[in-house]
């Protein structure tokens, strides 16, 4: 299976996802502003075997039934129970009765507490929402690894072409360490410029190993993502940095209500909608209880094991608690005032979010600008090193003035890209942090 048919079947998939609640509002559309195959294959199969992603949809399933233990306890409790009585009982004490005394009893037994306060159903309400805070959670885990493994891939790509760009430097550097070494030897230039050449080569030799261990953590982090393991990183396939673009909308404003895709807002109001429950039920227990006992036993204590046999009861009634020491009023009040907590919480969460949202989308504007400057001095660059070039062909610039051009240009290249990639970084910044709502 070739990798478009494998991006295919993966997107397939998570579309097949999100129509039955398990991908939950993440747009994976807006990558398709990258235009970059490569990424979409990294991301999806992220999305498919990532453990935080797995331990999320284990845990909705966890709390889904939870849901349905409280719903349960709605329903009367019946069991059956079989017993086995020896008994003797006195002649003289209940003369002419028909009691076996080695019978045999199957009792049956109900007992319900009528819900007439709907504290149970509260209790439900409250499961429901635990469980939307599991989808709730599970969006936010999907938020992170999709923009990690974005942010690995174009780090990983843009690291390719840096220790590319970077190897030419060294390369040069030790070009011009050299050519200062015969003039050295010649008695042109002194020691001092002779070792400034030398320290010049090996701090461009240690950028190049400091580049390949930076590529190596990030290779590995994005395969840790993806649920594989180091040995697989030959089955990464990353695209060449400079065939990378984002082609899509760069926002220059964004309402404020956005905020009400991220998980931590939703998250926050479920929790607020808790509290108000548990003021809910704390006032019920002020009422009193409604308990409902049957019971029903067929024996052999008679001589029929029928109907006309049977001992059965009915007991209905309320109870009403007196005196607990004050902790029905404790409750209440604890309840309120943890729902005002909540409140405060509820607040700060959203003044965080609009911060960020704010923040990200400022720094995407700031550092586009930086990214346009960068572009422009990258073409003087490479205008001067052209100029360079052909002097040197002529003759009248030295091969080190060609050298030191070219290391220039290359390193503004280097700028370049390091903007570029502090772009993209920026944007899944704010994709996070609107909740993938772009």
């Amino acid at each position: 299976m070739n990798n478009k048919l494998k991006i295919l079947f993966l997107g397939l998939f998570l579309n097949f996802q999100c129509a039955y609640g398990n991908d939950f509002g993440i747009n994976l559309n807006w990558f398709d502003n990258f235009h970059d195959e490569n990424l979409k294959k990294c991301i999806y199969e992220a999305l498919s075997h990532n453990k935080d992603i797995q331990i999320a949809r284990k845990n909705i399933l966890k709390l889904r039934q939870e849901t349905n233990l409280n719903i349960s306890k709605e329903m009367p409790n019946v069991n059956v129970g079989s017993d086995y009585l020896l008994l003797k009982v006195p002649k003289t004490a209940i003369p002419n009765n028909d009691i076996q005394t080695n019978s045999y009893a199957l009792p049956f037994n109900v007992q319900w507490e009528v819900d007439y306060l709907l504290k149970n159903y509260n209790q439900v309400q409250k499961s429901r929402l635990d469980e939307k805070n599991s989808y709730l959670e599970l969006k936010a885990s999907n938020l992170m690894v999709v923009s990690d493994v974005a942010s690995f891939y174009f780090n990983i790509s843009k690291l390719n072409e840096e220790i590319e760009k970077q190897t030419k430097i060294k390369d040069n550097s030790y070009q011009i360490f050299l050519r200062k070494r015969k003039m050295f030897d010649y008695g042109v230039i002194s020691s001092i410029e002779l070792n400034k050449a030398e320290e010049n080569y090996l701090e461009e030799k240690n950028k190049c190993e400091i580049l390949y261990t930076e590529k190596e953590r990030f290779l590995t982090s994005l395969l840790y993502y993806m649920g594989k393991t180091p040995s697989n990183r030959d089955l990464i396939k990353i695209t060449h940095f400079g065939d990378i673009d984002f082609k899509g909308v760069y926002p220059e404003t964004l309402k404020g209500d956005i905020i009400q895709y991220r998980p931590d807002v939703s998250k926050m109001e479920n929790e607020l909608e808790k509290a108000k429950i548990d003021i809910t039920i704390a006032k019920k227990e002020f009422l009193p209880q409604i308990n409902i006992i049957g019971l029903m036993v067929f024996s052999t204590f008679v001589q029929n094991f029928g109907w006309d046999g049977v001992f059965a009861a009915l007991l209905a009634g309320a109870t009403q608690n007196i005196f607990d020491g004050g902790k029905r009023v404790f409750t209440l009040k604890k309840r309120k005032a943890e729902y005002e907590l909540m409140v405060e919480n509820f607040l700060k969460t959203d003044l965080n979010a609009l911060k960020e949202v704010n923040d990200a989308l400022f720094k995407v504007k700031t550092d586009y600008k930086v990214y346009e400057n960068e572009k422009m001095k990258l073409n003087l660059s490479n205008s001067n090193f052209k100029k360079v070039s052909n002097s040197f062909n002529k003759g009248t610039k030295s091969y080190i003035d060609y050298l030191d051009e070219n290391i220039l240009f290359l390193k503004n290249d280097i700028s370049y890209q390091n903007s570029k990639n502090q772009n993209f970084t920026n944007l899944l910044t704010l994709y996070k942090a609107v909740g993938g709502a772009l």
